[in-house]
């Protein structure tokens, strides 16, 4: 069972990951185990300073939470022992394999129960997508190219507080979303109708389909990820929907940030009630796991 109850089992048929099994989270430091100039995946200087103000701890989680991976990432911020150490965020493990995928994780210091919390949808909040991407190439947590990077629903992830897993985009993913560039979305309005087959790898079924929104975007370093993913769900839900209501929605989704090889990146959304009215065997999903290279 998950830390909410939930079976490890997703819905979608996609098995989360036991992290405390492969990595082992105990001792300090160890969690789990529009044409405009493109940039790239990167800054290429560091994330901005320290934000003021803090999330609601009645909807985003108390900080005396036992939660283990906030409790490690409070430890190894504490004594500088993470692997990349920030006021406003770490970089630790992330799950070992048996590919033996280099992986991370960046973690707020800020309490934050995961993607459903509305503060990171403020301009309060650090750019968490953006630290990610720097620290994929900082040692020592550079992750192979093309780097990826993808968040978990509340149902899918196995801690309560929020990561962002920092690892390899999974080639066949993105082979299948350059494709299918015709059909992605240029702007965020047209993202909430787009429909797009991408192939993934289920640890019980192997490589499938699952299908996703597809943004195409140009860069993100001043960018809320997490508003323009609100944003659209308010014209996903249709004429008369509302910030509150799509901020309702939030929880059940994934959000996975791919490069293009052209420039600028996919910005990659889903979730497990998602169809394509063309295809009505198509699933969504509620992971970022099957896009990435983080298992088997």
């Amino acid at each position: 069972m998950g830390e909410n109850g939930v079976p490890e089992t997703a819905a979608d048929g996609l098995s989360r990951r036991h992290f405390v099994r492969a990595s082992g989270l105990t001792g300090a430091g160890v969690v789990l185990s529009t044409a405009c100039q493109i940039p790239a995946l990167a800054s290429d200087t560091p994330p901005p300073p320290p934000t003021a103000g803090g999330p609601d701890p009645t909807v985003c989680g108390s900080p005396n939470s036992m939660d283990r991976l906030w409790v490690s990432m409070q430890r190894c911020h504490g004594n500088n022992s993470c692997l990349q150490n920030g006021d406003d965020y770490v970089v630790m493990p992330g799950n070992n394999n048996t590919s033996g995928y280099t992986n991370f994780i960046l973690v707020p210091t800020q309490r934050i129960n995961g993607i459903e919390c509305p503060w990171i949808c403020n301009s309060h909040a650090p750019n968490y997508w953006d630290a990610a991407a720097y620290f994929a190439t900082r040692p020592p947590t550079v992750v192979r190219t093309p780097v990826g990077l993808g968040i978990n629903s509340q149902r899918a992830r196995t801690f309560n507080q929020l990561h962002i897993h920092m690892a390899t985009a999974r080639p066949v993913s993105r082979n299948d979303l350059e494709a299918q560039q015709s059909i992605a979305a240029r702007n965020i309005p047209d993202w909430a109708h787009t429909r797009v087959s991408v192939r993934g790898f289920s640890e019980q079924l192997g490589v499938l389909p699952h299908v996703y929104r597809v943004l195409i975007w140009p860069g993100f370093s001043h960018d809320n990820l997490f508003d323009m993913l609100r944003t659209m769900l308010v014209h996903a839900l249709g004429q008369g929907a509302t910030v509150a209501d799509a901020q309702e929605q939030m929880r059940f989704q994934t959000l996975i940030v791919i490069p293009r090889t052209s420039g600028g990146y996919f910005i990659v959304n889903s979730e497990t009630q998602l169809r394509d009215p063309n295809n009505h065997q198509l699933a969504g999903t509620n992971t970022c796991d099957p896009l990435l290279l983080l298992h088997p």
